[in-house]
């Protein structure tokens, strides 16, 4: 499915009014602060004061927090600027969607570890959580009526190929090297269970939470890369593939069940059809315009704290860094699948074996 069009004329809607500039608004009273002499905490005659939490608090989890909050501020320009308003009832409708989405596989009463256990993996908080829900909740308002009523007949004719064929019920295991991935599996023929290695040492931290797994496909979804989905298709129950390569990243899958096509008429799903395309295009939407945000903090941000500037300033060139040790990554491994398939005479690849560049970026 392409929603290509669909999202590029929602997003030039969304920034016709230059959204990501000031919006005029009126700003409601700020509470005061408390004094850094402020006592917060007494053990008989030795006190702690707001301005001694404060400091150690700023060096270790200020940066993530205020930008995070930049996010935040900027959301509600866009917000204010498409004359959209967002409540609490908002904030919590986005949470409990993106907890739905998350945790869909998983049973209602294990919601509750999980998300624990994602906050440990990704280092978050709570409180950081509920910050990039309302961040989501804010451009939400302004992608959904942008996007209501765009799903053609068409889009919803293939939809519906790709949601009531056949599916499967696959593991993975996402690696970052072909190394991690080897020893992963590894340790699954050795005997370890592949849900349990999963959950130790895959770098996809939603699907690890849940022992590695997907959410059912067929060969018709759109969010998979196509040589996971062959892969896939071509293994028994029980049986796993061999590493794959995609997108930079490497797989191993294990193939739990079939199912088999839905009998089902279009007439009868295509509403539910609309509302699931429409939701993707709104996801989608959402995550281009919270990009467009985060560039306008990297490009514009000014940090009057020296240390939260420093902090700032090293996390700008890791990242940079990263992005340029990925791209040597690719390369070198679209170099040595190149090498490899020349050693072999240019045979063709059997399913659930490493893919040529298709699905990788140059």
């Amino acid at each position: 499915m392409k929603f290509q069009l669909i999202l590029a004329v929602a997003l030039s809607a969304a920034l016709v009014a230059s959204p990501l500039a000031p919006a005029a608004r009126a700003q409601a009273p700020a509470p005061a602060p408390i004094g850094n002499d402020a006592v917060i905490a007494r053990v008989d005659d030795v006190t702690i004061t707001m301005g001694q939490l404060q400091g150690p608090l700023v060096e270790a989890y200020g940066l993530n927090v205020l930008l995070n909050l930049v996010q935040l501020e900027l959301a509600k320009q866009v917000a204010a600027n498409a004359k959209v308003t967002v409540t609490p009832a908002d904030v919590e409708r986005e949470r409990k969607m993106t907890l739905d989405r998350m945790f869909r596989d998983a049973p209602a009463i294990d919601h509750d570890t999980l998300f624990e256990q994602f906050l440990q993996q990704q280092q978050s908080s709570r409180a950081e959580f509920a910050i990039v829900m309302a961040v989501n909740a804010h451009l939400r308002k302004v992608a959904e009526p942008l996007l209501a009523g765009k799903i053609s007949d068409e889009q919803l004719k293939e939809a519906f190929g790709a949601m009531y064929g056949e599916k499967v019920q696959v593991r993975h295991i996402q690696g970052s090297n072909l190394q991690e991935i080897q020893e992963a599996r590894r340790r699954v023929d050795a005997g370890e269970p592949f849900a349990a290695v999963a959950r130790e040492v895959s770098r996809n931290q939603r699907t690890g939470a849940l022992g590695g797994l997907l959410p059912q496909f067929s060969m018709g979804t759109t969010d998979l890369p196509q040589s996971l989905k062959e892969a896939a298709f071509a293994l028994k129950p029980g049986e796993m593939s061999d590493p794959i390569e995609a997108k930079g990243a490497y797989h191993l899958l294990m193939l739990e069940q079939r199912i088999p096509p839905k009998v089902f008429k279009f007439e009868d799903v295509k509403d539910s059809i609309r509302e699931d395309l429409t939701e993707r295009a709104v996801q989608e939407t959402v995550k281009q315009l919270r990009q467009q945000i985060v560039q306008q903090a990297k490009d514009k941000l000014q940090i009057e704290n020296p240390a939260l500037q420093e902090q700032f300033e090293k996390l700008k060139n890791k990242r940079e860094d990263n992005q340029v040790k990925d791209a040597e990554g690719v390369r070198g491994a679209l170099k040595r699948e190149r090498e490899r398939r020349g050693l072999e005479g240019g045979a063709a690849t059997k399913p659930g074996t490493t893919q040529p560049a298709r699905d990788i970026a140059p």
